[in-house]
């Protein structure tokens, strides 16, 4: 299985998600509204189903992919450590600069 960092790299990739994010649409659906053409959007989807960020339903003549969330979850609570990592350093620095900022009072001897 490809690295879900790796699959999501390739911003035709990330588009189409973004697409297919309002739910499951046809390739034709994908074509229209990436104005990407059939064969980028054929092999693109094909990378993201592959690597199980998208699922392909048949209706009829129609292929309708959707999202599945498993290996996007994944990915997000790798992150959601480092978005833990950079707030916790934001506070601290506002902390900081808190402290820095605030008048200092003297002491009459």
């Amino acid at each position: 299985m490809p690295d879900i960092f790796q699959v999501l790299a390739e911003p035709s990739r990330r588009q189409l998600l973004d697409v297919l994010r309002d739910g499951e649409r046809s390739v034709g659906e994908l074509v229209h509204r990436t104005h990407m053409l059939q064969p980028s959007v054929s092999k693109q989807l094909r990378i993201l189903r592959d690597s199980g960020v998208v699922s392909l339903r048949a209706a009829g003549r129609q292929h309708l992919y959707s999202i599945r969330g498993r290996s996007l979850r994944e990915a997000s609570e790798w992150l959601s450590y480092y978005e833990q990592f950079w707030q916790e350093g934001l506070s601290r620095l506002d902390e900081a600069l808190r402290r820095e900022s605030r008048p200092t009072t003297r002491r009459s001897s």
